[in-house]
């Protein structure tokens, strides 16, 4: 058992602390949908652009050969992302910002994101060579696309009721 926490901790004392700080406000974020919330468009598309920007530093290294994994994921998650995202969750309000409902999905779609990535970069690292297996890789750019979607679509449900609903007054 010495060894495998001696592994844990060589991984964690090699993690980045940058990669510590993104993590951070990042659970922050999710951790914040867990309450009912007024905010402003901008704040409702940080956390979706921040994904976003992790799925295309993940798609740049695999140009061009990733693009039809990453689009099928992606039409994949943004579809139950849609689903997901209720009836009556989002509200315009007069002001032009957004009531959003609380919910418990963000920050477990957060923390799923976090594990999956962390997990992915470690056995990268520790295995290179498993990289190199074309179904180890396209299926872990798959599901990375697929989280990603999940957020694409969640937003887009959101911006659907922002631009489309008149204000209404919040309950």
């Amino acid at each position: 058992m010495s060894v495998f926490f001696h592994t844990v901790a060589i991984v964690i004392t090699h993690t980045p602390l940058w990669v510590w700080a993104l993590y951070a406000l990042l659970l922050f974020l999710g951790f914040q949908r867990t309450r009912d919330s007024s905010v402003a468009l901008w704040r409702v598309l940080i956390l979706p652009l921040v994904v976003t920007l992790l799925a295309i530093l993940t798609l740049i290294g695999d140009w061009p050969s990733a693009l039809p994994t990453m689009l099928v994921g992606l039409a994949l998650g943004a579809s139950a992302g849609w689903q997901i995202e209720g009836d009556g969750a989002t509200r315009r309000l007069p002001d032009g910002r957004l009531w959003l409902r609380s919910e418990w999905w963000s920050l477990g779609q957060i923390v799923l994101i976090l594990i999956f990535r962390y997990a992915i970069n470690v056995v990268a690292a520790m295995n290179p060579v498993l990289n190199a297996n074309t179904i180890w890789h396209f299926s872990s750019l798959l599901i990375s696309a697929a989280l990603w979607g999940v957020f694409v679509g969640r937003t887009a449900a959101r911006l659907r009721v922002y631009f489309a609903a008149a204000p209404a007054n919040a309950a």
